[in-house]
């Protein structure tokens, strides 16, 4: 998997701002091209209630300018309510271009975040 999110996100006007984590596992072959991340908090108080929570998404499609080994989404998209400070999840998809082939491939991740 070439990447992982931060585990602690922060939070500005009630939206993440901006999505980050680091870059592992990345084939020295292939090139980053773009990223979209989707961040998901849930709110309820019973087991068996579907929590409904914010969401939102943001991405990146210019890789330039970026800190090696690390992913940031820094274009906002779509935001749905407002997060507050605790336990949410991040969700994303890479873009990856062979820099052999030109042929792009795609990768996803999920991990549990903490937002401050």
């Amino acid at each position: 998997m070439p990447a992982n999110w931060a585990p602690f996100q922060r939070i500005y006007n009630g939206r993440v701002e901006w999505p980050t984590g680091p870059m592992t596992g990345l084939n020295p072959g292939f090139a980053p091209t773009w990223v979209e991340a989707w961040v998901v908090q849930g709110t309820g108080t019973s087991q068996n209630q579907i929590w409904q929570g914010p969401s939102q998404s943001t991405a990146q499609s210019s890789w330039s300018g970026f800190v090696p080994a690390q992913w940031t989404a820094a274009e906002p998209g779509w935001k749905s309510g407002n997060f507050s400070a605790g336990p949410a999840l991040g969700i994303t998809l890479l873009a990856m271009r062979n820099n052999n082939t030109g042929v792009h491939e795609f990768d996803w991740w999920v991990d549990p975040i903490t937002l401050f």
